[in-house]
C-alpha cells in the first residue's frame, strides 16, 4: 500500500509542478470568477491525468531509467516555470520594465527560431553521447566539458540573434517609438528588453542543460561508471516508510538524479554568467548597429576574450626572449585586450575541475559567485554605454 501511495503522489507532484508555467502562458487563469471555476476543472483534469498516465508507467517499469525520464520532465517542468514566472514576479517591483520583459521573452519563445537552436543543440548533444573520443578511459571527462561547450554556445548565438532581432528591429521600424511615446522612459525599454532576452536564454540554456544531464547518466551507463553510493537518507526512508520494488527502485534513481543535478547546476550558473556578459553587449550595439555588423563584433569579441587570457599567460613565460622589443609589443597588446575584454575563461567548465584535483563543493560554489559579482559588473558597464547611446539615438 505505501508503494502505490509513493507512486501515486510521485504522478501528482509532476501534475502540480506544471502549474506555475501553466500560470504564465496563461492557461490557467484564476483572476476572475468565470474563469477561477474553468481553471480548477482544468487542474483536476491534468492532475487526475497525470495519476492514470504516469502511475501504470512508474508502476510497471520502474527503475532507473524510467526514474532518470521522470527527473527530466520534472526539471524542465520547473526550469519553465521560473523562467516563465519571472517577468510576473518582477510586475509589483518594476511594473513598466517588467511589461516589456514578458512581452520580449513572449515573442523571442514563439519564434521558429528558439525551437531551431533547442532541436539543433539537443541533435548535437546525441551525437557527442554516441561519439568515440578514444581518450583511453577519458571519454565521460570530454564529453562532459563539450557537452557544456555545445549548451553554451546554443545559447550565446541564441541571445545575440534574438537581441538584434529584438532591439535593433524595433528602433529602426518604429516600434520603440511608439512605446516610448507612452510614459515608458528609454531605460524602463532598453532595461525591460535586456531582462526578456536574458530570461529567454535562461530558458534555453537550462533545458539544454537538463537534456545533456540526463545524456550524462547514459555515457555513464555506457563506459560502465562505477555506480555513485545512494546517500545516507535513501536508505532511511526506504525503511522508514516500507518502500520495495517499483518504488524503492525509483526512489533511488530519483536520488542518483538529484545528485547529479547538484553537480551540474553551479557549471551551469557559470555558462549563464558568460551569456549574460556577451547579451549586455549585444544589447548595447544593437542600439546604433543593425545585425550584420553586431553579430561580427560579438563573435570577435567573443574569441578575443577566451584567448588573451591564454596569451597572457604564453607571453609571460616566454623566457629569454621576454626582453626583446616583438615581445614587449605584444605583451603590451595582449595585455590590452586582457584588461578591455572580459575574461571569459573565468567561466569556463575545465577538465582540471573533472580531473584528479579534489575539489570540494563549497570550494566550487565560492568560485561561482564570485564569478556571478564579476559577471554582474562587467555586464553594467556595457549596458550602461548602450544607455548612453540608446538616449543620444533620434527615435524620429
Amino acid at each position: 500500500m505505501t508503494n502505490l501511495v509513493f507512486i501515486i503522489l510521485l504522478s501528482l507532484f509532476q501534475g502540480l509542478a506544471a502549474i506555475p508555467w501553466l500560470l504564465a502562458l496563461e492557461v490557467l487563469d484564476f483572476s476572475t470568477k468565470s474563469s477561477r471555476g474553468r481553471s480548477i476543472g482544468l487542474l483536476g483534469q491534468i492532475l487526475g491525468g497525470c495519476v492514470v498516465i504516469l502511475a501504470p508507467v512508474l508502476w510497471i517499469g520502474g527503475g532507473e531509467t524510467v526514474a532518470r525520464f521522470y527527473g527530466t520532465i520534472l526539471q524542465i517542468q520547473v526550469v519553465m516555470g521560473v523562467g516563465l514566472l519571472a517577468p510576473m514576479a518582477l510586475a509589483p517591483l518594476w511594473p513598466k520594465g517588467a511589461s516589456i520583459a514578458y512581452a520580449t521573452q513572449r515573442e523571442a519563445t514563439r519564434q521558429p527560431l528558439f525551437w531551431l537552436i533547442v532541436s539543433g543543440g539537443f541533435l548535437v548533444l546525441v551525437v557527442s553521447l554516441v561519439l568515440p573520443y578514444f581518450t583511453y578511459g577519458e571519454d565521460y571527462k570530454m564529453m562532459y566539458e563539450l557537452g557544456f561547450d555545445i549548451v553554451l554556445f546554443a545559447t550565446m548565438v541564441f541571445a545575440a540573434l534574438l537581441a538584434s532581432i529584438s532591439v535593433n528591429e524595433d528602433i529602426e521600424g518604429r516600434t520603440a517609438l511608439t512605446i516610448i511615446s507612452k510614459p515608458l522612459s528609454r531605460r524602463d525599454f532598453l532595461l525591460g528588453k535586456l531582462a526578456g532576452i536574458e530570461l529567454s536564454g535562461f530558458l534555453l540554456l537550462f533545458v539544454l542543460g537538463t537534456i545533456f544531464q540526463l545524456f550524462l547518466l547514459f555515457r555513464q551507463g555506457i563506459e560502465r561508471m562505477d555506480p555513485v553510493p545512494d546517500p545516507a537518507w535513501v536508505a532511511s526512508a526506504i525503511d522508514r516508510f516500507n518502500l520495495g520494488g517499483s518504488a524503492e527502485s525509483l526512489l533511488k534513481g530519483l536520488a542518483g538524479w538529484l545528485a547529479l543535478t547538484a553537480e551540474v547546476l553551479p557549471s551551469l550558473v557559470l555558462c549563464l554568467c558568460q551569456v549574460s556578459i556577451i547579451t549586455a553587449i549585444s544589447v548595447a550595439l544593437a542600439t546604433r548597429f543593425p545585425m550584420m555588423v553586431t553579430l561580427p563584433v560579438i563573435a570577435t569579441i567573443f574569441f578575443l576574450a577566451h584567448l588573451a587570457p591564454v596569451l597572457v599567460s604564453t607571453v609571460g613565460g616566454s623566457g629569454d626572449a621576454a626582453g626583446t622589443g616583438v615581445v614587449q609589443m605584444l605583451k603590451f597588446t595582449v595585455g590590452a585586450f586582457h584588461a578591455v575584454l572580459p575574461d571569459l575563461e573565468l567561466f569556463r567548465v575545465n577538465i582540471a575541475i573533472l580531473g584528479d584535483t579534489q575539489l570540494t563543493v563549497s570550494g566550487y560554489w565560492l568560485h561561482v559567485g564570485w564569478s556571478v559579482v564579476y559577471a554582474v559588473i562587467y555586464a553594467s558597464v556595457p549596458l550602461l554605454m548602450g544607455l548612453v547611446l540608446f538616449e543620444g539615438r533620434d527615435l524620429g
